[in-house]
Formats: C-alpha cells, sequence, structure tokens
C-alpha cells in the first residue's frame, strides 16, 4: 500500500530524488545516496518503490 501524501511535499521528494533514480549508478550506489537523505528502494511482489527509512512506508512506485 502507498502512503498517501502532499502533492506538495511529493512533488518536492521527487524532485529531490531524481538526479539519484536517473543517475548510471549501480543500485547499491544509489541505495546508499537515497539512505544519506532517509529513503530507499523497497523491491516487493508487488513492485518497486521509494520508502522511508527506517519504517518502509511507501511513498511512490518507481517502475
Amino acid at each position: 500500500m502507498i502512503q498517501r501524501c502532499d502533492p506538495v511535499v511529493l512533488n518536492q521528494i521527487k524532485a529531490l530524488v531524481a538526479p539519484i533514480l536517473s543517475s548510471p549508478e549501480t543500485l547499491q550506489d544509489r541505495q546508499r545516496r537515497l539512505a544519506r537523505l532517509g529513503y530507499t528502494i523497497a523491491e516487493t511482489g508487488e513492485g518497486v518503490y521509494l520508502a522511508t527509512l527506517p519504517h518502509g512506508v511507501r511513498l511512490m512506485e518507481l517502475r
């Protein structure tokens, strides 16, 4: 389940993580950079999501 979020805040989060998600780095490097900002990439049977650390609240679908 994706957590509902204020659209303005969600757009700010997207702008913050977009350069990291679109970088040609390895998944581990992107995970490390996201972790510094308090986010992670969560892969589940339902899809791939941007989630918060440490609680894993899903914010948006990535693929």
